[in-house]
């Protein structure tokens, strides 16, 4: 037993529900690691107050807050499990699960008042957010290659929650800028992008973009995108567009317009 392990499984032997091996070995750890033993005090009389505290009322910002983003998550669980493809993996509910447990225990802690306990749930909380991130992001990876382009535009408009965003969600969002078959996909997943101006991979994929494309209202997102961000290596694609003659006028109006915007 060491002590990452014990960390693990210190709430399951403060409840008693271990085997009488593992309760044995993590009390012969406790007596012989000052850390640990110092982390199970700590947690035996967190649980311990939990018991105790008489019961405090939060405010109602804070109880709608925390309502709201229960109802947000059981949303998005709902939607992955109707919704996904049979041969899909599971849902990892015990995960779900253990999130959800996760905030009401927080929550429950930040009310106890001591700096310790307060110590505790930021840490726990940061943790907890980083995870749902990831969490967010595996569901939109999996709601992304769903058959209904409506859902694949409901998980394009995960990213909103994104400050910043792995690259296999920016690299799953301009594949379908790039080829999904539905023109409001490439749409919806042209201005996701745009909300991430400093990215080079973003850079790059609007810029190749701009001739690959065909359809004129994802070519005119993909100038002003570029326009905005005031991209000069797109004066080239840009020039190359004035040539082609089936670049509808309008669009040319366009390009025109950002090249002397750019320079």
């Amino acid at each position: 037993m060491d002590c990452k392990n014990l960390e693990q499984h210190i709430v399951d032997y403060i409840d008693e529900q271990l085997s009488a091996e593992k309760s044995q070995q993590i009390a012969n750890h406790i007596a012989s690691c000052d850390n640990c033993k110092s982390i199970y005090e700590e947690t035996k009389a967190l649980f311990s107050a939990f018991k105790n505290v008489e019961e405090e009322t939060p405010s109602d910002n804070l109880r709608t807050g925390f309502y709201k983003l229960l109802e947000e998550e059981k949303q998005l669980l709902d939607d992955r499990i109707v919704e996904l493809p049979k041969q899909k993996k599971e849902f990892p509910w015990k995960q779900a699960f253990q999130i959800a447990a996760s905030i009401i225990f927080m929550f429950g802690g930040y009310f106890l008042g001591s700096h310790n306990s307060k110590q505790i749930a930021n840490n726990e909380i940061s943790a907890l957010q980083q995870e749902t991130v990831e969490l967010r992001e595996d569901m939109m990876l999996a709601m992304i290659e769903n058959q209904s382009p409506s859902k694949r535009i409901q998980a394009v408009s995960f990213t909103e929650d994104f400050v910043k965003p792995d690259v296999k969600i920016l690299e799953a969002l301009i594949g379908r800028m790039q080829y999904d078959g539905n023109m409001n996909v490439r749409l919806a997943a042209a201005e996701a992008l745009s909300e991430f101006p400093k990215s080079t991979i973003v850079k790059e994929a609007f810029i190749k973009a701009l001739t690959a494309q065909k359809d004129p209202s994802l070519q005119i997102a993909i100038i002003q995108f570029l326009v905005k961000i005031q991209e000069k290596r797109a004066i080239a694609p840009m020039q190359q567009l004035l040539e082609h003659e089936d670049t509808p006028n309008f669009v040319k109006d366009q390009v025109n317009d950002g090249i002397s915007q750019i320079i």
